[in-house]
């Protein structure tokens, strides 16, 4: 069994290379637009649909003015 005191790191069975953290990335709209065009049909069509669901929820909000 598995005891608190002992555990040891797990090995990376895959081999691959850690993941590099650059921290928030802000890009321009140029630079996504650029990025979006180069995705596949399957993706940008994921993206039309996504936009198309958050304009229905924002027609739906109701506002108050304070």
């Amino acid at each position: 069994m598995n005891n608190p005191n002992n555990i040891q790191a797990e090995v990376n069975q895959v081999n691959e290379d850690e993941p590099v953290y650059n921290g928030f990335i802000n890009k321009s709209e140029g630079e996504k637009l650029r990025d979006d065009m180069m995705r596949s049909p399957i993706e940008k069509l994921q993206l039309f649909t996504k936009m198309l669901k958050r304009e229905a929820l924002f027609k739906k909000a109701v506002i108050l003015n304070k």
